[in-house]
């Protein structure tokens, strides 16, 4: 029931500093990344949907497989 605080030695102080700063610059830059990653699985689904039309258009099945 107890919890150990780990020791304040100079890494665990940088490792700290580190996450710190790494949560500001992921809070400014968070919206951003997050409409670019929706759009870009919008345009590949929307890439997957034609492509996938097209090969059904285009298809043409071989006639030599129902000799």
């Amino acid at each position: 029931m107890f919890f150990r605080i780990p020791r304040l030695t100079p890494g665990y102080i940088r490792y700290l500093q580190t996450q710190a700063a790494m949560t500001v610059l992921q809070s400014r830059e968070g919206p951003v990344m997050g409409r670019m990653a929706v759009l870009m699985g919008l345009m590949g689904i929307g890439v997957s949907g034609y492509s996938s039309r097209q090969l059904t258009l285009h298809y043409k099945p071989s006639s030599h497989l129902f000799r």
